[in-house]
């Protein structure tokens, strides 16, 4: 069996887009956890809190050709993983198209956008708002499909959707197919887009936080006074590779 290392990464989170801000925020005590005021529109819907990324755009290097099949959970994950082959020193390898770089990623979801436009045809009997990337857009495996496409990683894809764990177990997957000799070089890793549709399925469990007006105090897990949980939205990237693949 094979030794895996870590040799890359890159994440976009509400605390942060690059990790030394990660780390500052985390040691400030910081959530990005905010009022979602946007929300007040949803009768029944207890929660107001969640934890949007701020700041987040493409990089002008990303054409409108590149972009059209990317909704924000496919740009969350393609925009980690340069970054993270960038940190790696695989970025534009020739290896990337060779078989030997795999993609092990996860999503509970795609874009919310092309899921309002699905919704829309069975609303309202015309398919005038789909294209030939609207369900490109709204797969759960939008984010893996667009980085293998974008980056021509020729290497096997693997996608996890399976809720809160969708990005770890990418890793897990990815970890295994280097650890038994499948690959030489894993993207692994998750993304997901703020919904309020998320928010929702929380609330009818009554599991999310309601401090709606506080929005700096919470999540609370281990408070006696904790009331639920708050969703989120990001992404992040590692580069696992075999160990005697990253020394040469």
């Amino acid at each position: 069996m094979k030794r895996v290392v870590v040799t890359g990464m890159a994440g976009f989170s509400p605390i942060g887009n690059d990790w030394q801000t990660i780390s500052e925020s985390l040691s400030a005590l910081k959530t990005g956890i905010v009022r979602m005021d946007e929300w007040d529109i949803y009768e029944g819907l207890n929660t107001r809190l969640a934890a949007p990324v701020l700041d987040f755009t493409m990089p002008s290097h990303y054409k409108r050709k590149d972009l059209r099949s990317m909704g924000r959970v496919a740009q969350f994950g393609v925009y980690s993983t340069e970054r993270a082959l960038a940190d790696a020193g695989l970025l534009n390898s020739e290896k990337l198209g060779q078989g030997q770089v795999g993609i092990a990623f996860g999503s509970s979801a795609g874009d919310t956008k092309a899921f309002i436009d699905f919704g829309n045809m069975l609303i309202n009997h015309s398919s005038d708002g789909l294209n030939a990337n609207s369900y490109v857009k709204m797969m759960a495996h939008t984010a893996p499909v667009n980085i293998g496409v974008y980056f021509g990683i020729r290497g096997r894809v693997i996608t996890t959707s399976s809720a809160c764990t969708s990005g770890s177990q990418g890793i897990g997957y990815a970890y295994e197919s280097i650890k038994y000799g499948m690959q030489q070089v894993m993207v692994a890793g998750g993304s997901e887009g703020l919904c309020a549709t998320e928010a929702a399925v929380f609330d009818t469990l009554f599991a999310t936080s309601v401090v709606n007006d506080t929005p700096e105090l919470s999540p609370r897990p281990f408070d006696k006074g904790r009331d639920g949980l708050v969703i989120g939205e990001g992404g992040g990237t590692l580069i696992l590779e075999e160990l005697e693949h990253a020394l040469n």
